[in-house]
């Protein structure tokens, strides 16, 4: 029969590698990512939005049974949906356009209207001195 023999003190006393957690990457994608990722097109915006807003409220019944399992889909669904609502937002807002200005004025209409601009640059209000604020105030009246 053989004697078992303790291990060597050098292997024993050595402490267990330490767990090092994986590193998270949580920087936002780049633009260029962000471009090539997302919708190309107001349709195609639209389409996520709807299959996002689907999955969400699929996700909202599920979430009824307060299991952990479905809560943590609800949670993961509502942030695509919001992602979702905020690109179709974008894109509807890209879409409008603006309300083309009036023709400026030509002939005499136009130069008239720079004569006036002219004088009420040129005409300068005369400040109100002591006497004036005072006579103001007495009498009440404002400006």
């Amino acid at each position: 029969m053989k004697r078992r023999t303790p291990a060597p003190e050098t292997q024993a006393a050595a402490p267990p590698a330490p767990v090092v957690p994986a590193k998270v990457d949580t920087a936002e994608p780049s633009a260029r990512a962000q471009r090539s990722v997302g919708p190309h097109s107001p349709e195609e915006a639209e389409e996520r939005y709807i299959a996002a807003r689907d999955a969400w409220l699929q996700a909202m019944r599920g979430a009824s049974s307060g299991r952990p399992a479905d809560l943590a889909s609800l949670a993961l669904t509502q942030e695509t949906y919001e992602a979702a609502a905020a690109e179709r937002e974008r894109w509807i807002a890209r879409s409008r356009h603006s309300v083309p200005a009036k023709e400026p004025p030509r002939g005499i209409e136009a130069a008239v209207g720079q004569e006036m601009a002219w004088r009420r640059v040129k005409q300068r209000e005369k400040r109100e001195g002591f006497l004036g604020r005072l006579k103001r105030r007495i009498t009440g009246q404002r400006r």
